[in-house]
């Protein structure tokens, strides 16, 4: 099935549901917090990412090229994409899983003489364990303390007036350690508000990473949620002649289940 129908079908079947990392699903509107919970809960999400890409990329040596693909034209620019999130919680502990795989290519003109060819394939993915800082009837504050893996095979193609033509393609793997909160704030029986910020790298391998997510969740079943948010992950990593440092933002539409 062509990746942009199967994206298609899942924005039209989940009117939403966290590389990177993490996109934690909103919880269920009114659960009882009972001050010793022994069941696990457990929430799975699937989710649209119509992300674009802003930033300086380099591979095989080549100077830096900025890279703007606004997430207003991902129907042109995605080959393919998909994404999802899990939590398993017990007590005040949970464990958060995230990836999203995205593919997208995008041709035009930085300049009056020079005509760009760019493709890219990202997988980014995280783990984290969370601790609920606070926690009442409405309100959760997790701290959270993780991983994010990110993978990329990028090609650039850089033609130049009159005949000059410069090709360098590229592949890196690398993790970034982070550390964050994430609030989760029931309003009334049905809306929950999920904010999430991220910051890690440290040097590690990127020199910066850092995840902002701004949600709000609408519960449609005991078990299911509708959610919105917007979401942005920066990313500025160095290493030999490959450059990354660039933002992907945009809004997330999917859909949560709670069991």
């Amino acid at each position: 099935m062509n990746a942009k129908i199967l994206l298609l079908a899942c924005v039209v079947t989940m009117p939403l549901a966290r590389a990177g990392q993490t996109y934690e699903a909103p919880p269920r509107i009114s659960p009882a917090i009972e001050t010793s919970r022994s069941d696990w809960e457990f929430s799975f999400a699937l989710y649209a990412p119509l992300m674009g890409l802003d930033g300086d990329i380099a591979v095989a040596g080549l100077a830096p090229t900025n890279v703007d693909l606004d997430f207003g034209d991902i129907w042109d620019t995605l080959d393919g994409g998909l994404s999802g999130a899990f939590e398993a919680r017990w007590n005040r502990w949970s464990i958060n899983a995230d990836a999203i795989w995205l593919k997208v290519s995008d041709a035009g003109l930085p300049s009056g003489t020079s005509y760009l060819r760019f493709s890219e394939e990202e997988i980014m993915a995280s783990l984290s364990i969370g601790f609920a800082l606070y926690e009442t009837q409405s309100t959760t504050l997790d701290f959270l303390a993780g991983a994010a893996v990110t993978s990329l095979d990028v090609d650039l193609d850089l033609m130049t007036v009159p005949t000059a033509i410069t090709s360098g393609s590229g592949s890196q793997e690398w993790i970034d350690p982070y550390i964050g909160l994430r609030l989760r704030q029931n309003l009334g029986d049905r809306w929950t508000l999920f904010p999430t910020g991220l910051y890690g790298g440290f040097e590690v391998s990127s020199d910066e990473y850092w995840q902002v997510i701004a949600g709000i969740g609408y519960r449609i079943t005991e078990c299911t949620t509708i959610a919105l948010a917007y979401r942005i992950i920066s990313v500025d990593y160095h290493q030999g002649g490959f450059v990354y440092d660039v933002d992907s933002s945009g809004p997330n539409l999917g859909l949560v289940f709670h069991f």
